[in-house]
């Protein structure tokens, strides 16, 4: 394997955190690579990047104002591999990285781009959590149904290594509409020009979950989002989900997920409650009385829907915190209380039943995080809501935060 692989490096004011994903790159154990630096600083970064004199580094200054310019005058002026990867100035590569996805994408000779799973991190480096991701290799119906609603592949930019070719064939570029979610917007267009992806089963990358992150804005996140997802009419999802290889209960699930995040309340609850009507599926309640709760504002509902899921899946702590949630907006802190305790039993280190059992534990009128995801999936998300809500309460609003 000798093909070259360029590694875009956008960077605005990157000296905290730069020189560590210079380093990760630079120790890469496949050689054949050139890392391409696009920066906008005002700080020391172009210090630090001076400081190497490796010539695999290829440092421009970024001409056009924008951080998401970045990766686009690479695209147009810069790189010269085979292959195109990305990495942000505060995320670290395993030594493995571009070794293993070059592996991948050349054994599967039809793949246009490769992904793997994703170590996140704190600032110190320690690992948060392991974010595993499916394989969708051939399945690019199944992938746009779940990245809709927030699953799929995370963490795009430095995640996928693409073919170059690719690329320029579909001319694929980095949205400007969508500066927040630029990366989540990339794997549209990949999807939506036919590519075939294909999972490369490991970590192979550290993602600095921080407060600087643009991802921790969730308003500006939804907001891009929905710019994103009005590329596609309701019809055409709702055949895509048709289409997809999940059993029926997974589809009822991403369908009604689907008309939630894209602002059709009263058809998600419409739906939802037909489901139920027709056969049992405890997600369906679930989703039913967490949107109850977050857009009705209607606890009573809520709570009846969720206790109804909760009789079949009694083990999972989702529905306990949930239905605390609801007994508190109605009976008060002390009834919902032993809700949150069953929660944090059912999981220990579940962020949300946390939260809300040592707010109720203080006695004073709080307002309650509320799950809106299956916890083996929303933890990708975890660590940058938490930023989220914690602006949100700091702002004082009481209103909950994000879509289902």
């Amino acid at each position: 394997m000798k093909s070259l692989v360029s590694v875009i490096l956008p960077v605005r004011n990157g000296e905290k955190y730069i020189r560590i994903a210079i380093d990760s790159v630079l120790a890469q154990s496949y050689p054949h690579f050139e890392l391409v630096v696009v920066d906008a600083s005002d700080d020391d970064t172009p210090n630090i990047i001076a400081s190497y004199k490796d010539e695999r580094i290829k440092y421009f200054r970024q001409k056009s104002k924008g951080s998401v310019n970045g990766y686009n005058e690479a695209l147009d002026n810069y790189v010269n591999g085979k292959y195109i990867t990305f990495i942000h100035h505060d995320d670290i590569y395993y030594r493995e990285k571009l070794y293993e996805q070059v592996r991948m994408i050349e054994k599967f000779a039809d793949a246009d781009c490769v992904y793997n799973d994703i170590e996140f991190v704190d600032e110190q480096l320690n690992t948060v959590r392991l974010r595993g991701h499916e394989d969708y290799y051939h399945r690019n119906n199944d992938l746009l149904a779940v990245i809709m609603i927030g699953y799929g592949i995370s963490n795009l930019g430095m995640n996928v290594l693409v073919k170059r070719d690719f690329i320029e064939k579909h001319h694929l570029r980095y949205s400007l509409e969508t500066p927040v979610c630029c990366d989540h917007a990339y794997i549209f267009d990949l999807i939506d020009a036919g590519a075939v992806f294909k999972h490369v089963d490991k970590p192979l990358l550290r993602y600095r979950v921080h407060e600087e992150n643009y991802s921790g804005d969730r308003n500006r996140v939804e907001e891009d989002n929905q710019r994103i997802y009005g590329r596609y009419s309701l019809e055409k999802l709702e055949d895509i989900v048709e289409h997809t290889n999940y059993s029926v209960n997974e589809k009822e699930i991403i369908l009604g997920k689907l008309y939630y995040r894209l602002g059709h309340t009263d058809k998600a609850n419409d739906f939802f409650a037909e489901v139920l009507n027709k056969h049992s599926n405890p997600w369906a309640a679930f989703y039913l009385g967490t949107g109850y709760y977050r857009y009705m504002g209607d606890f009573a509902s809520a709570e009846h829907w969720l206790r109804l899921g909760a009789k079949e899946m009694p083990y999972r702590a989702e529905f306990a915190n949930n239905i605390g949630c609801c007994v508190l907006q109605q009976r008060g802190i002390d009834t919902a209380k032993p809700y949150f305790a069953e929660a944090l039993r059912l999981m220990p280190n579940f962020y949300d039943a946390k939260y809300n059992l040592s707010h109720a534990e203080e006695g004073k009128l709080f307002n309650p995080r509320i799950t809106d995801r299956e916890i083996e999936h929303s933890e990708q998300f975890g660590i940058v809501w938490k930023m989220a809500e914690k602006k949100r309460e700091e702002s004082g609003s009481l209103q909950p935060a994000g879509n289902l």
